[in-house]
């Protein structure tokens, strides 16, 4: 039999869990080039086996759904609020994200284009004159009226510091084991989560009761939704359906925001080449949905920072059945996170990886499996597409009307609930010019 895949060496005690509370996709790389694609690591109480590198983006891409189960990791998004499709596996797995995958459409987006660029300006007018803008907080105020206005047809900015800290609360406590599991039995958090239910309940039913006419929603979708088998989903699923689209998203699509205000005013000359782009796309005063497809420059800039700024560098999983990899035997019901991102980082899938290059071809990588920034196979992010398209539209009118200035000095990347530019990360806003 072979042999249990080596330790990575750590502190006592705390183990890997500094470095990993961290810049957590540069630790995944470190410990690759140092370990190769498995090994083990220990963060205070958790221990997990990692496997990196092309072949285990293949290994998931191919046999994640006959020896992995995301339930242990995810099961508290689907047993707090409802969110089933992370925790199924086979045929209820596929239907389900099929059912969620009509609510948010690029389609959907286009539907409401005005609608969502309206919300998107009454933003970022409130960023203009500010000095030391709070980068990570705002952007998750923006994209969380940007994806409400277009997966439900209304703002749930009212509602949004509620939604924010509980659905944070719940990562740290199921996926990054930050806080102990009584943290979800808190007064407050028991509070915040009823009203988010409630809320939830009560969209379903005010739609049910006065139907848009408009182009299927989530909510649509949510209401009339039945499971494989043809029966409708229980009112607690589908008001997880009603949550999914801007709940979750709230901080993948912010810290994807984020880290491009940085990387603009880090190049300068990338910086140029999209303020031409985009001054050449707009016609008057407004940019058309239609244009978007047509901005080489901003697509690479978004794709460039999901290179190098990855979402989810890792997909957590359990072990369902013992399986060799690499050498090494991963045995049933160890924990794994497959570093899907750091061949990112690799020379032979990306030329200079160091280099913030917005022309790379992300379209070989795509098909290699080796650009993967937000995994790879069946539970690959639903919203993958439409996140790449609005942070396009989001970019193109940022620079538009603003002028960012962010502080010469690294990133401190911090990795929870997700990696990003931490809470400290401030910009100066002015307004731009005149054109």
């Amino acid at each position: 039999m072979n042999p249990s895949p080596p330790l990575a060496p750590g502190l006592p005690v705390l183990g890997n869990a500094l470095r990993m509370m961290g810049d957590v996709q540069q630790f995944l790389v470190d410990t690759y080039r140092q370990m190769g694609p498995v090994y083990r690591v220990r963060a205070l109480n958790q221990a997990f086996v990692i496997m990196a590198g092309e072949r285990a983006n293949r290994f998931l891409l191919e046999r994640g759904d006959e020896v992995f189960s995301s339930e242990v990791s995810f099961g508290g998004l689907n047993s707090e609020f409802g969110m089933r499709v992370h925790v199924l596996r086979g045929r209820p797995h596929r239907h389900l994200r099929k059912v969620l995958a009509t609510g948010l459409s690029r389609d959907l987006l286009a539907a409401r284009w005005d609608d969502v660029t309206a919300a998107t300006e009454r933003e970022l007018a409130q960023w203009r004159g500010q000095r030391a803008l709070p980068v990570v907080d705002r952007c998750q105020r923006l994209a969380a009226a940007q994806l409400s206005v277009a997966f439900t047809g209304a703002n749930s900015a009212a509602r949004f510091a509620t939604l924010r800290s509980a659905f944070e609360l719940v990562l740290d406590v199921t996926i990054a084991g930050k806080w102990p599991a009584a943290a979800l039995k808190l007064p407050a958090y028991r509070r915040a989560r009823a009203e988010i239910l409630a809320f939830a309940r009560s969209c379903l039913a005010e739609r049910a009761a006065h139907p848009t006419g408009g182009p299927a929603d989530l909510l649509d979708r949510a209401n009339e939704a039945k499971d494989e088998n043809g029966n409708p989903y229980p009112l607690e699923v589908r008001a997880g359906m009603a949550l999914q689209g801007y709940f979750a998203g709230i901080n993948t699509v912010a810290y994807l925001y984020s880290f491009m205000m940085y990387a603009l005013a880090r190049h300068p000359d990338v910086r140029a080449r999209v303020l031409a782009e985009v001054d050449a796309a707009y016609d008057g005063d407004r940019l058309d949905f239609e244009r978007l497809r047509g901005l080489p420059a901003l697509h690479g800039l978004v794709l460039e920072t999901l290179r190098v700024y990855p979402p989810a560098p890792g997909s957590a999983r359990t072990v369902l059945e013992d399986f060799d990899f690499e050498g090494f035997r991963i045995e049933r019901g160890k924990r794994v996170l497959v570093a899907t991102s750091v061949p990112h980082q690799l020379a032979e899938h990306f030329p200079e990886p160091e280099l913030f290059d917005i022309d790379r071809d992300f379209a070989a990588g795509r098909r290699a499996s080796v650009y993967a920034p937000f995994s790879v196979g069946s539970h690959t992010c639903l919203g993958a597409g439409m996140t790449e398209v609005l942070a396009v539209a989001t970019v193109a009118m940022m620079v538009r009307r603003l002028t960012v200035t962010a502080p010469d000095r690294p990133l401190r990347i911090t990795a929870t609930p997700g990696p990003n530019p931490g809470r400290r990360f401030a910009v100066t806003v002015a307004g731009r010019p005149k054109i």
